[in-house]
């Protein structure tokens, strides 16, 4: 049987082909390189799997090479064909969204012919699946959507650099907006919560949050001319309720004639939106498809 793993901050999240779910915490491994990869390895092959697909956030090549995960500096440089090229498994590897793209794709938009998702959660990232065929670039690192900048020296984001879109648009950003707004120190869904609940500041910080990802999600529009964009990651799920115009928001922003092409929609794979890309990236592997 096969699985579909996504390697994120906190959990390690399984999605099994008859349905299963698993969420492994890693959270305390963080600081101990050696035992969360002993830890990961673990999980990868837990069951016996006949394939995995496994999905990590960070500039990841073809190979299965982590070059740099901004958000899980613990993983740079890990080589998954070293991790688990022992094992006899066969598996694919690729970075969280561009397999979560594919997922979108393989189980709820075959119908699309240009497919964007954007993820935003702890960080920002973005997958493309051009004719059912998933996108990742001459390296692996393509569509690093949350690193393109739009504020010239703008706020500093996780990878480094000033004015990522993922600066403004994840956890960290809406954190940082609300303090800017002279809000407390709390978290991300937290300012959520308030939000709903109507206090102003929180309203504010959400409003300035969906302003940069109008903005970011018109540049998506401009390169690529998608007919659907599809939204997921925590943030995004929290904020469902709040982002019901969305769409028109992007529409106003965006060329009358890409903007009268794409649709904009909220992913319904909720927390496992990328262990079920992975399980579609690896069930894909032995087609015509090309992963």
């Amino acid at each position: 049987m096969l699985k579909g793993v996504d390697i994120g901050g906190s959990f390690v999240k399984v999605l099994w082909e008859d349905g299963r779910r698993e969420k492994h915490p890693i959270r305390d491994l963080k600081g101990d390189r050696e035992r969360l990869l002993r830890r990961i390895k673990e999980v990868v092959l837990e069951g016996n799997p006949e394939g995995v697909g496994v999905a990590v956030a960070g500039f990841t090549s073809r190979e299965g090479k982590v070059y740099r995960s901004p958000n899980i500096p613990v993983l740079d440089g890990m080589d998954f064909g070293e991790l688990l090229g022992d094992s006899g498994v066969r598996f694919v590897v690729g970075n969280d969204v561009s397999v979560g793209a594919y997922g979108e794709w393989f189980f709820d938009h075959r119908e699309s012919r240009v497919l964007v998702l954007v993820a935003v959660g702890t960080g920002l990232g973005g997958g493309l699946v051009v004719d059912g065929r998933p996108f990742f670039g001459v390296c692996g690192s393509a569509m690093e959507l949350g690193h393109h900048v739009v504020e010239k020296n703008g706020s500093l984001c996780n990878c480094g650099r000033r004015g990522c879109w993922e600066a403004y648009c994840s956890s960290y950003g809406l954190e940082r907006i609300y303090r800017r707004l002279g809000g407390k120190d709390i978290r991300d869904h937290e300012i959520i919560g308030r939000a709903k609940e109507g206090e102003g500041k929180a309203l504010r910080a959400v409003e300035i949050f969906k302003e940069y990802l109008s903005l970011g999600l018109m540049n998506v529009v401009h390169l690529f001319d998608p007919d659907r964009i599809v939204l997921g990651g925590g943030v995004i799920e929290g904020m469902r309720e709040l982002l019901g115009d969305l769409e028109e928001r992007v529409r106003e922003l965006s060329e009358d004639l890409p903007g009268s092409c794409v649709r904009v929609s909220l992913s319904e794979a909720g927390e496992f939106l990328v262990a079920r890309g992975a399980l579609a990236f690896i069930r894909a592997s032995g087609t015509d498809i090309r992963v």
